[in-house]
């Protein structure tokens, strides 16, 4: 893990193999593989969205929420790389969360991504 002053809350679904013999169920399990990550401190929130029994391990597809930690002003694509380059875990989609905006309401990621998405869009003329 990196100490570093600046921390920010990320959402992200990613797919996580969790090995047959794991410890605790498998979101314990595959948010612990995600918390190896340096770039990750902790995971807040995880949800299962789908599963993929393998012969030695079960890939687990987790809508996760974690606090990240980084320098001020990196790049979202920096952070997205460090996850995905951990061993196991596969990042299908990441975004910043407002944690302020977020406490107020539960919204699921697709729909906060697509929002962010439509956000930072050219208005169409």
């Amino acid at each position: 893990m990196v100490h570093s002053d600046y921390q920010f809350a990320v959402a992200a679904r990613v797919a996580v193999r969790v090995p047959v013999h794991a410890d605790g169920d498998l979101v314990s399990a595959g948010s612990r593989i995600v918390e190896r990550t340096e770039a990750v401190d902790r995971v807040t929130e995880a949800t299962v969205r789908g599963l993929k029994p393998g012969l030695n391990d079960t890939t687990v597809t987790l809508d996760v929420r974690f606090v990240a930690v980084g320098e001020r002003g990196e790049d979202l694509a920096v952070l997205r790389r460090a996850v995905d380059d951990e061993v196991g875990v596969s990042v299908e989609t990441m975004a910043t969360v407002d944690e302020e905006a977020d406490s107020e309401s539960s919204t699921p990621l697709e729909e906060t991504a697509l929002t962010r998405e439509r956000s930072t869009a050219s208005p169409q003329v």
